[in-house]
């Protein structure tokens, strides 16, 4: 069995504004090789990408002269509330008191990072409480919810595409969902690598676009005001959706694109052999990977606009419409920093209609953070091995967001060693960005060439915009070698990160004075914590893994409490295994719900112990007296109304001690809802509804 091991590192992140006296951060390079240049024209925006393109040609010539194809840095360049803080009700949304019993007292909805910026889910709570509304597979699914006892399903809705998130708000919901083959966008293209190339072979033309069309982001404006809800605005953007935020009527979803190179440019590989007589040299690989690289860059001077840019488009008058490229908001890092792609930001005015508003950055971004201020990308620099370095690290851009426009304007860049493992290692208070990265750094060859493994450290920074650059003014030394940030919060002014590997202490470490970081207290524990969330202002509340100390055998899931009232003395005070099994909430801190008025936590939870089972766990949490189990919620009886009769076992599946048939969508419980007194469990099956101090009762049955 793998063995799991952690370090929790409390860092405390005062006083802020000053110079970093880490110098291996310090010396990450000039800020201004981070900085990303506003195009002003059409004709600027293809330079740019020209000029990318070719510094990428160079960098794949010596690679692969260099024979480090595979080796450092490898083909990966190639391949194609409080602010800063946490909801203090932990996902609470307090309604007004209704003696009537016409509305609920409170309701839970999503678990957000920041709580004046909302985050998309697959769930959502609409009209304090008396609507739930829920996407799956291709249905929008409205449901009326208060009283408990006559939650029903009230609308359907067709959503083009695989529906993936959304968000309510007021009498407008937003879809995400991903489509294939928009013929008027595209015409199956990607059958001849690129627009511009041979007709597809061996399909016929209407095929063309479901077989090789691209992937657009569907973004499906909804109005809830009459009885059934009904589609106001359609926008699809080429590419891949990674994210979304909402400032009120505001919505930005975060788009990444491949941005397929123009079939005019040549690739290395076929240029080496698709013509022969192939290389039979090293020489001669050489040789004509030189010439390749010479015609790859002329060709490239030749494209046009048209053969790089995504596309998008919007429907209008039922049909949809190619829109042109807003070339002025237009962003691109030094030649040959990020790896192919593009990132995009649609923003969009859900309920003033308007222009929709596209910011692009060319080279993909890896993560995402926004609160009320301000959006923050972080773009690994894949093209460091070539930059006189020995580690990799990361470009961290910081936009500006308003509540009233839906531009994104870019504010500065700068550099952090190492990379970004989610969205909470990135925090933004008082005009400084805190990040957690982990570092690696690659060894050189010994004198009999013998490869050394790399070495890995993890660093929390601080970073401060000025005129253009966001300076590092301070940083931790680098912590907990050979170990990977596996989870990171930021609460106020303390931060925390665990890591594991091959230890497993508590590190509290003292930022108050950034020239002068020092450790305040250790703490041996087993296991690991995937995420974090506050349990008032002097405890965390986790969800992970429990590690055998001796043995190293994965026990399964846990919930852990730590006290860190004194983070000179950091206690791990209560903890509970779930059992053998997993939670989306281990990866997904949407799927956890802690209501912190009833002091209750519902999570799904997949159990691998005897039979196969998928249900809502339901927990007492305490930063007094620890965890207590309530009960958990299955819809497996759901199963019959999804999937017809139950079936014999010929050509059918296992779930429990029944088989059934070609059943489209398993109940998997997916999400827990707090409406008043009552747990709303959401599975593919439908919703189940139960007072929270009887789960073994059914308040209500809703399916779709």
């Amino acid at each position: 069995m793998r063995s799991f091991w952690v370090v929790l590192c409390l860092v405390v992140a005062g006083g802020l504004i000053g110079c970093a006296n880490n110098s291996e951060v310090s010396q990450e390079g000039s800020q201004y090789e981070a900085a990303l240049r506003q195009a002003r024209t059409c004709g600027e925006v293809l330079e740019a990408i020209q000029e990318d393109a070719i510094a990428k040609a160079d960098l794949e010539l010596k690679a692969f002269v260099d024979e480090s194809y595979y080796g450092r840095g490898g083909l990966v360049i190639f391949d194609g509330v409080a602010e800063g803080g946490f909801l203090d009700s932990g996902g609470l949304a307090p309604t007004a008191s209704d003696d009537s019993g016409d509305a609920p007292s409170g309701v839970s909805d999503t678990n957000r990072q920041v709580a004046s910026v909302d985050e998309a889910d697959i769930v959502k709570v609409g009209d304090g409480g008396t609507k739930l509304y829920v996407i799956r597979g291709n249905g929008f699914h409205e449901f009326d919810s208060w009283p408990a006892a006559d939650t029903s399903k009230v609308a359907d809705l067709e959503i083009e595409g695989n529906a993936i998130e959304m968000f309510v708000e007021g009498d407008r919901a937003v879809v995400f969902s991903n489509v294939y083959g928009v013929v008027a966008l595209d015409d199956g293209d990607l059958c001849s690598g690129g627009g511009g190339g041979p007709e597809p072979v061996g399909i016929t033309a209407d095929e063309a676009y479901y077989y090789c069309g691209r992937s657009y982001v569907k973004t499906t404006v909804i109005s809830l005001e009459g009885d059934t809800p009904e589609v106001i605005r359609e926008i699809y953007v080429d590419g891949y959706y990674t994210s979304s935020r909402r400032h009120d009527d505001i919505v930005r979803a975060v788009v990444q694109t491949n941005m397929q190179q123009p079939p005019t440019v040549p690739q290395l590989w076929e240029f080496l052999y698709s013509v022969e007589p192939y290389p039979e040299t090293r020489e001669e690989e050489i040789a004509r990977a030189r010439i390749w690289a010479m015609v790859a860059k002329a060709a490239i001077r030749e494209t046009t606009l048209e053969q790089w840019l995504p596309a998008w488009g919007e429907r209008i008058d039922g049909e949809v419409q190619e829109q042109s490229p807003q070339c002025s908001d237009f962003y691109s890092p030094s030649p040959g920093f990020t790896g192919y792609g593009m990132t995009q930001i649609l923003g969009i005015d859900i309920d003033g209609g308007g222009e929709a508003t596209i910011t692009s950055i060319l080279g993909w971004a890896s993560q995402v953070y926004a609160n009320a201020d301000v959006l923050i990308l972080t773009q690994p620099d894949y093209g460091w091995f070539d930059r006189d370095i020995d580690h990799d690290r990361t470009a961290v851009h910081r936009f500006a967001v308003s509540f009233e426009r839906q531009r994104t304007p870019y504010q500065g860049s700068g550099f952090v060693p190492g990379v970004v493992s989610d969205q909470f290692s990135i925090d933004e208070r008082g005009g400084v960005i805190r990040i957690a990265t982990t570092r690696t750094t690659w060894q050189e060859f010994s004198n009999a060439d013998v490869w050394i493994p790399p070495v890995t450290h993890n660093f929390v920074s601080t970073m401060s915009l000025d005129e253009g650059q966001l300076i590092v003014v301070g940083a931790t030394p680098p912590l907990a070698e050979g170990e990977r940030i596996f989870s990171a919060r930021f609460i106020g002014d303390i931060g925390y990160i665990v890591t594991f590997r091959q230890i497993d202490p508590l590190f509290a470490i003292d930022l108050s004075n950034p020239e002068n970081p020092r450790v305040l207290g250790e703490l041996k524990i087993p296991g690991f914590s995937d995420y974090m969330h506050p349990l008032g202002d002097d405890h965390l509340l986790t969800i992970g893994r429990d590690i055998d100390e001796q043995t190293q055998f994965d026990n399964g899931t846990a919930l852990q409490i730590f006290d860190v009232s004194d983070p000179t003395k950091p206690v791990q005070k209560f903890k509970a295994l779930v059992g053998e099994g997993f939670s989306e909430a281990n990866h997904n801190h949407k799927a956890f719900n802690f209501y912190a008025d009833k002091g209750l936590l519902a999570f799904p939870f997949v159990s691998y112990e005897g039979n196969f089972s998928s249900t809502l766990e339901l927990w007492d949490v305490s930063a007094e007296n620890g965890f207590s189990r309530r009960g958990s919620v299955d819809h497996s009886t759901l199963v019959t109304n999804d999937c017809g009769n139950w079936m014999p076992p010929v050509n059918g599946g296992f779930v429990g001690d029944a088989f059934y048939y070609d059943c489209g969508y398993l109940p998997q419980v997916s999400r827990g809802v707090f409406i008043d007194e009552y747990i709303y469990s959401i599975s593919h099956g439908g919703v189940l509804v139960h007072n929270v101090g009887d789960l073994e009762t059914t308040v209500a049955t809703a399916t779709y």
